[in-house]
């Protein structure tokens, strides 16, 4: 019986989840363009969205010079190609981009209304995939797992979209458990109210070191990244954009509190120092 009432809870959490996400946090773009925003600071030379392209090989679709087609999984608001527009002027493609949400889709079909390529914009989420069986040669998808119900079956779905060509490939990308962790910290000493169990930690790096090569051949890429914060505002939206959409009420000198924090570290080294760390797998199926 207990197992049961366990199966059950683990079921009625992952619904208030999806819900969350769906009614809350990606309702409006808001709160994920305050996350994204926040790594405009960063110390590398190029941004990680570039640096993901950077780590592909299209040569095979260069030999073969058709369409390539692509499906992109949880597309959010579309940074990724606008950042890399250029990048993909050369090679023709069909593009399909779904998402869970109406907010995201509309987003996406700004940014990359100067995109070159066969387009369609679709609602649709990581765990509901079947209509795109067998039919891509590239599919994307970009922190995104960490929202699928069941994990497994999300991964397996992903690789089921891919086509059996030879140079077929699944992109994913996640986080460190470690990934921005002082952001939190500080939340959570300053208020236990402050929310710590994060979306990432259900698929991290160390999760997902695991769980991919049951289903793929993977080639994984590190990005290691140091953000140089040095406007507050901008720290504060990503802080609030997982606070505000779960209605959390702080301590009324929260952010007071975190302010001054921020500022003992922007006057010893001239900014506030977060540290990332971001693997990229690049999946074929085996």
């Amino acid at each position: 019986m207990n197992n049961w009432k366990n199966i059950y809870y683990l079921i009625m959490k992952e619904e208030i989840n999806k819900k969350y996400l769906k009614e809350k946090q990606y309702k409006s773009t808001k709160y994920l363009e305050a996350r994204i925003k926040i790594h405009q600071f960063t110390k590398n030379k190029i941004g990680f969205h570039e640096w993901i392209f950077d780590q592909y090989d299209f040569s095979e679709f260069e030999k073969e010079n058709n369409e390539i087609k692509i499906l992109d999984v949880g597309c959010g608001t579309g940074v990724f190609w606008k950042k890399n527009i250029n990048n993909f002027k050369k090679y023709k493609l069909d593009i399909t981009f779904t998402d869970a949400t109406e907010a995201m889709v509309e987003k996406e079909k700004i940014n990359t209304a100067e995109l070159v390529a066969k387009k369609k914009y679709e609602i649709a989420d990581i765990d509901n995939l079947e209509k795109y069986k067998n039919q891509f040669d590239i599919v994307f998808c970009h922190n995104v797992v960490y929202h699928a119900g069941d994990k497994e079956k999300s991964i397996k779905n992903l690789k089921d979209c891919l086509n059996d060509k030879p140079s077929s490939f699944c992109s994913i990308t996640t986080n460190s458990e470690k990934h921005m962790l002082n952001v939190y910290e500080i939340g959570r000493n300053l208020d236990k109210n402050f929310p710590t169990d994060r979306i990432i930690d259900s698929f991290t790096e160390e999760i997902a070191d695991k769980m991919l090569p049951k289903f793929f051949k993977i080639e994984k890429k590190i990005e290691e990244e140091e953000l140089r914060v040095t406007d507050w505002e901008i720290l504060m939206g990503f802080v609030a954009s997982g606070v505000e959409p779960r209605g959390i009420n702080l301590v009324d000198n929260f952010w007071d509190e975190y302010k001054k924090i921020y500022d003992q570290e922007f006057k010893k080294n001239g900014y506030f120092k977060i540290i990332k760390r971001s693997p990229l797998y690049i999946c074929k199926k085996n």
